[in-house]
C-alpha cells in the first residue's frame, strides 16, 4: 500500500469507503475521519457578496435576510461585506487582482467594460428575470459587446424634492423648466431659503450637471463612446445658465458638499429645493422632524416632482447598480442560484419596501409597487425612467465613461466657471482635455 503525502488519505482509503456506507451508517464516524472532512452532502457553501453600504440600511437588512432564507434551502451561506460607497472601486479592483476575496459583486454600469473579461456572461439569468417580471428597461443600456456581463439590480434616481409651503410663500407653482426653477430661485433666495444643487465631487453633482447638459442638447461624448464632445455651443448655454443660477438662487456651500449635505440642508429647514433620491423625505418622516418654528412635520411640506425641461429636452441620470459574478468564483452556479430567488417577485417586493421606495426597479412589472402607487409624492416613479440616461448617454456604457465619472470632470467644469475660477470657455477647454486624456488612457482612477 501507497503511504499517502502528508495531510492527504491514500486513494485506497477514500475509495474504499462508499457514499451509500456514510448514508447508511456502516461507515460511521471512523470512515469520516479517514475522509478527513465532512461528507459532501453536510457541507455548507460560502459565498461572499462585495457591495456599497446602502443609504437606507433596512435595505441591506432585508438582502442579508434574504440570503439567510436562501441558504437554508440550500446549504449555503451568503456572507454580505458592505463598504463605504467611497471605497467600492479600490476593493473591487483589489478583489480582481488578487482573483479572490468574493464570488458576486455590486457594479456601476461601466464596469462591466472595465472588467469584461472577468465577469460572467449572465444572459440566461437577465432574460428569464425579463420574461418573468420585465420587459426590462431599455435593454440595450445594459448589454456591453451585446453580452449580459452583469443583471441590472436599481436605480437610484434623482427627482426634485422640494417644500411646497415656501414654493407657495413666493407665489410659484411646481416648475417644469430650469427657467421656472430660475424664476422661483431667485425669490426662494431672498426669502432665506436658497436651492440645492451640488457642485462638488459627488454623484448629486455628477447626476445633476449630466441632466443639466443634456437639457441643453449637449453632451460629454458621442454616440460612439469615443468622440469627446463637450466643447460646443450647446455646453457654453448651459454653463452660462448655470452661472446665473449659482449667483441668484445657491449659496457656496454647493461647491463642497458631499452627498449628504443636501439632505441635511432640506431637513434641517433651509434649502427650498434639492436633486435628491427620496432620501431627505423619508428620513424626515422617520425622525419626526419638525418645520422650524413650528409644530407642523417637515414631511407633510415636502414633495417630489420630475427634473426640470431644458431648451432641448427633460433628461436626467441616475445610479445604475449591476450585480456581476466574478469567473474566479468557485461558487459560479450557487451565485446565479441565489440571483435566480433574489429576483423572484415576492423577494423583490420586499426589497422595494424596506428600502423605502430608494431602490427604483429597471423591471415594468416592478414599478407598480403599492409604495409608490399608494402615496402622491412618490407619482414621479412611474414616469421618471422614461427621462433618464446612464452617465454615458449618448454613447455605450464604458470604462471611459465610469472613470469620468469617478473624476467628477462635468461637475468641476461647471463649479470652475461660477466660481469664476476660469471663464466659460476656459472651463470647458480643460473639461474636453481632461476627457480626452481619460479616452486616451492616460488618466485613470487610482484610489
Amino acid at each position: 500500500m501507497t503511504r499517502p503525502e502528508h495531510g492527504h488519505p491514500s486513494p485506497a482509503v477514500t475509495e474504499g469507503i462508499t457514499r451509500r456506507q456514510v448514508l447508511t451508517g456502516s461507515a460511521g464516524v471512523a470512515g469520516i475521519l479517514a475522509l478527513r472532512q465532512a461528507p459532501a452532502f453536510a457541507q455548507t457553501r460560502e459565498i461572499r457578496m462585495l457591495k456599497s453600504s446602502h443609504f437606507v440600511p433596512a435595505s441591506d437588512a432585508e438582502l442579508k435576510r434574504q440570503g439567510e432564507e436562501w441558504g437554508r434551502q440550500n446549504r449555503a451561506t451568503l456572507v454580505l461585506d458592505a463598504v463605504p460607497t467611497g471605497q467600492l472601486n479600490s476593493k473591487k479592483a483589489a478583489v480582481v487582482t488578487a482573483q479572490a476575496g468574493a464570488d458576486m459583486n455590486a457594479l456601476w454600469i461601466g464596469d462591466q467594460d472595465l472588467y469584461f473579461d472577468h465577469l460572467v456572461d449572465l444572459g440566461d439569468l437577465a432574460e428569464d428575470v425579463g420574461r418573468k417580471l420585465g420587459p426590462w428597461t431599455n435593454p440595450d443600456d445594459f448589454k456591453i459587446r451585446n453580452l449580459w456581463k452583469a443583471i441590472p439590480w436599481y436605480a437610484v434616481v434623482w427627482p426634485m424634492t422640494y417644500r411646497t409651503d415656501l414654493l407657495e410663500q413666493v407665489g410659484e407653482k411646481r416648475p417644469d423648466t430650469w427657467e421656472d426653477l430660475y424664476r422661483a430661485g431667485k425669490k426662494l433666495k431672498a426669502l432665506g431659503h436658497p436651492i440645492g444643487i451640488a457642485l462638488a465631487a459627488s454623484d448629486d453633482a455628477n447626476f445633476g450637471m449630466r441632466g443639466l447638459l443634456w437639457c441643453y442638447g449637449s453632451s460629454y461624448v458621442g454616440k460612439d463612446g469615443k468622440a469627446v464632445t463637450i466643447n460646443n455651443p450647446r455646453t457654453v448655454e448651459a454653463v452660462e445658465f448655470m452661472k446665473r443660477f449659482y449667483k441668484d438662487c445657491m449659496e457656496q456651500e454647493v461647491l463642497s458638499w458631499d452627498d449628504s449635505n443636501n439632505n441635511r440642508c432640506m431637513n434641517a429647514g433651509k434649502c427650498s429645493f434639492i436633486f435628491n433620491p427620496t432620501s431627505a423625505y423619508e428620513a424626515a418622516k422617520k425622525q419626526g422632524i419638525k418645520v422650524r418654528g413650528s409644530d407642523r412635520l417637515i414631511h407633510e411640506v415636502m414633495d417630489h416632482t420630475l427634473p426640470p425641461r431644458g431648451p432641448v429636452e427633460r433628461a436626467t441620470s441616475a445610479n445604475y447598480g449591476m450585480l456581476g459574478i466574478w469567473k474566479f468564483s468557485k461558487n459560479v452556479d450557487a451565485c446565479k442560484d441565489f440571483l435566480r430567488f433574489h429576483y423572484q417577485e415576492a423577494q423583490q417586493n420586499k426589497f422595494i419596501e424596506t428600502s423605502a421606495g430608494y431602490n427604483i426597479p429597471f423591471l415594468e412589472k416592478l414599478t407598480g409597487h403599492p409604495i409608490w402607487s399608494s402615496n402622491p409624492k412618490y407619482r414621479f416613479v412611474k414616469d421618471i425612467m422614461k427621462y433618464t440616461h446612464p452617465p454615458g448617454y449618448p454613447g455605450p456604457q464604458t470604462a471611459a465613461s465610469q472613470v469620468v465619472m469617478a473624476l467628477h470632470v462635468v461637475p468641476e467644469m461647471f463649479a470652475r466657471a461660477v466660481t469664476e475660477r476660469m471663464s466659460t470657455k476656459e472651463a470647458i477647454e480643460w473639461a474636453a482635455k481632461e476627457i480626452s486624456e481619460v479616452h486616451a488612457g492616460r488618466k485613470r482612477v487610482t484610489g
